[in-house]
């Protein structure tokens, strides 16, 4: 992949002083366009042979490839020719493109949130009295009705817990905002999930509907445990999101253990594919960067 780069950066190079000389054809601009010939040869050969340098350039190929390719060339062209007030504005531009759909920026935000919560041991874990799922993890279609969707490995980690006998009860939650998308009951597709995977119908209990978001959530959670004098309670959710719930509990004073689901954080190697903006980089960097806003704001 390195050669391809290096031909690549080359040719674009090559081209770039060729086309304002391109009515010169003197001796040098016809020996700079053999070299550029060469080199476009020898990315075409690079690419042809290197899987990994195939999937970069179709990754390039991809809306924010293209755009981030756009935005190269623009900065590019506007240090050469534009004021450097356009210029920064147009780096800057970049620079934020760039970072927002980092990979490894990305990774490294998520784990930085995944690592306040401890690993789950499920040999080791103590039975609860009520294990709380957090809303999420769902989607519907009409033909196929409540699955799991990204995210949806809370709900499964809340199933193996009832069938190892370390959830009595397991509470579900959650309900889609109507302005934003048609009216769901996340509490009773959960719910339809997780008696689809073998939890007894008497062991799920559902909070009353009208919870949007996670700080509702916690609040129901509370009046429930009251209610039913529950001791021993467990929250689940995506890793990444339970350091903001437990804030939220803490403000609550509901007391509860965090069950860490759908761990993110991965280590990628130091590959130039990952540089590239990409869907893992965009959906890492907004997640954290939520994550924290909410900390902050204190929701």
């Amino acid at each position: 992949m390195i050669l391809a780069l290096c031909c690549a950066l080359f040719l674009g190079y090559r081209l770039s002083t060729l086309w304002p000389t391109r009515h010169q054809r003197t001796r040098a601009w016809w020996i700079g366009a053999v070299s550029a010939l060469i080199a476009g040869g020898g990315f075409i050969l690079a690419v042809w042979h290197d899987i990994l340098a195939q999937k970069a350039l179709a990754l390039l190929l991809m809306p924010a490839g293209l755009a981030w390719v756009l935005l190269i060339v623009v900065t590019v062209g506007a240090w050469r020719s534009a004021t450097r007030v356009r210029a920064m504005l147009a780096s800057t531009a970049l620079l934020l493109f760039t970072l927002a759909g980092n990979t490894w920026m990305g990774d490294a935000l998520i784990t930085s949130l995944e690592r306040r919560i401890p690993p789950l041991d499920l040999e080791r874990l103590q039975p609860f009295d009520a294990v709380c799922v957090l809303g999420g993890g769902t989607e519907v279609s009409e033909a196929d009705g409540p699955a799991l969707s990204n995210g949806g490995d809370r709900i499964a980690l809340a199933a193996r817990l009832w069938h190892a006998g370390k959830a009595k009860v397991l509470v579900v939650s959650g309900s889609s905002i109507g302005e934003m998308e048609r009216e769901r009951d996340l509490a009773e597709e959960s719910a339809s999930i997780l008696r689809g995977l073998g939890v007894d119908p008497r062991a799920i209990v559902q909070v009353p509907p009208g919870a949007v978001n996670t700080t509702q959530e916690i609040a129901a959670y509370g009046v429930a445990v009251r209610e039913h004098g529950w001791t021993r309670v467990g929250l689940i959710s995506s890793a990444w999101h339970l350091p903001r719930a437990l804030r939220l509990c803490e403000a609550a004073k509901l007391e509860v253990v965090p069950l860490g689901a759908d761990r993110r954080g991965r280590f990628r190697s130091w590959s130039l594919y990952w540089l590239i903006p990409q869907e893992r980089g965009f959906e890492r960097m907004q997640k954290a960067c939520w994550e924290y806003l909410g900390m902050i704001v204190g929701r």
